[in-house]
């Protein structure tokens, strides 16, 4: 049916180049000055066709084609095939009549000049065969399935300036399509005219979506869709800080801007759960970017206070030493995601992943998956330990059904074992009962066998 449906237009232009050749003919017929002049005309329309049409040939992420480049697919991949194909058993003849056979590494000249050869045209006759093979759709699928992660941040960051893109709809389409690999890029560069372009969309995208008067004219699903745009962005920019390919100048302002606490601390509480997980995955591992610095000033000690706060004592922040303080970061965590005031019952499956993530990197277990199974669990254990001695057992109960493949079964409370009833002694009892004298050196029972004594009547 596609093929049906392809076939339409490629008749309809082929229809146009027959209707200008015949115009052409009939004009030198007639008048060979306009006809010199149709006959340009109509030349550098043919060339530009052909351009187009041959362009996804050469550079299969070519956004152009025409109806005829299916045609020149299957025109030029089976002649270059069947050319490749007889130089290669041509040059395979040669190799056999004109090298000497040879042990060893050593190769005689003409082996060198005839085996890049051969290499060559073996290479083109198994991509031509593929290429036939897949057919002109499928290949071009493929070599964007295949093609290379790099992004040009120039290009983009010039595309990120034109005028249309300052709408926040369309910045953030634009941000949902950008690779995760290109937004680190873009977050430390290049600058144009003294400021970072994809900073200051980023930053009015979260404006405009988070508390606040920006986000009054949003309903509810359209502002929680592009906060959660934002929040992955800032996710990522934040995940990259902790292996220290930011510099501290890119890290602070993700701090003050992206990351402030009044804007932080109603996304904390959200009832949105992925917005609850993001925003705490993000002050956290921030914090543990600035814990690894050695001089911190007052601005970011009074941030890493407000986000490290568990009932602690406000000066508790300054003056612990960095073990603690990255148990504080990491008990701020659990504590405010998996608290009943944050979150009733389990955290979904769905979410648990990202939890998962975090919680690895703040307990040294790894930045990628797969983390390091024995440390994460040593680590997960420990903190477990700490949580069921500082009394939060519901905490703790939800760590055991989340890491059930973790950590151990937690043993089930002891069965009291009802007291047995006092049964009166039996007859003679008085008898087997040692005295408070010594205790007679013959070894012989102090009271006989119960079979044995009669009672008498």
């Amino acid at each position: 049916m596609r093929i049906a449906i392809e076939t339409a237009p490629t008749l309809l232009h082929f229809s146009v180049f027959l209707f200008f050749a015949g115009l052409v003919i009939l004009f030198f017929s007639i008048n060979k000055k306009v006809a010199i002049v149709i006959s340009v005309s109509v030349g550098i329309f043919v060339a530009a066709y052909f351009v187009l049409t041959i362009l996804p040939y050469i550079e299969h992420n070519c956004p152009y084609r025409t109806p005829m480049s299916n045609i020149w697919w299957y025109i030029s991949h089976p002649s270059i095939f069947s050319g490749a194909l007889c130089l290669r058993y041509v040059f395979t003849k040669f190799h056999s009549w004109f090298v000497p056979y040879s042990l060893g590494e050593v190769r005689h000249r003409r082996q060198l000049i005839l085996v890049p050869l051969l290499r060559f045209f073996d290479d083109a006759v198994k991509k031509h065969k593929q290429r036939l093979k897949d057919g002109f759709r499928e290949t071009i699928v493929r070599g964007a399935r295949d093609a290379s992660g790099h992004v040009d941040v120039k290009a983009l960051t010039w595309w990120l300036q034109l005028p249309a893109l300052a709408e926040e709809s369309k910045a953030q389409d634009i941000l949902e399509c950008i690779p995760k690999e290109a937004i680190v890029q873009l977050m430390s560069g290049p600058i144009d005219s003294g400021k970072l372009v994809f900073r200051e969309h980023l930053l009015s995208l979260l404006r405009s979506c988070g508390p606040g008067l920006l986000s009054v004219r949003l309903d509810e699903k359209e502002r929680k869709t592009r906060l959660l745009v934002c929040l992955r962005a800032i996710h990522r920019i934040a995940h990259t800080s902790v292996d220290q390919k930011f510099e501290d100048d890119v890290v602070d302002f993700v701090r003050r801007n992206f990351a402030d606490v009044g804007l932080m601390r109603a996304m904390w509480t959200d009832g949105d759960v992925e917005i609850r997980i993001t925003s705490r995955s993000i002050c956290a591992l921030l914090a543990r970017r600035l814990l690894r610095r050695r001089q911190l000033d007052a601005p970011e000690l009074g941030w890493l206070q407000d986000v490290t706060r568990t009932g602690e004592p406000p000066n508790m922040i300054f003056d612990s030493d960095p073990t603690t303080q990255d148990h504080m970061n990491l008990k701020a965590f659990v504590y405010g995601l998996l608290s009943s005031s944050g979150q009733e019952g389990d955290l979904p499956r769905e979410h648990a992943i990202s939890f998962t993530e975090t919680l690895a990197i703040l307990m040294d277990a790894g930045i990628e998956r797969p983390f390091d199974r024995n440390k994460f669990q040593d680590q997960l254990s420990a903190l477990v330990g700490r949580i069921e001695t500082e009394g939060s057992g519901e905490i703790a109960d939800k760590l055991h059904r989340m890491f059930e493949d973790f950590l151990p079964t937690p043993a089930p409370a002891p069965v009291p074992v009802p007291t047995p009833t006092q049964t009166p002694a039996p007859p003679f009892a008085h008898a087997c009962t040692p005295g408070p004298g010594p205790t007679p050196a013959v070894n012989v029972p102090l009271c006989p066998p119960t079979h044995r004594i009669r009672t008498v009547t």
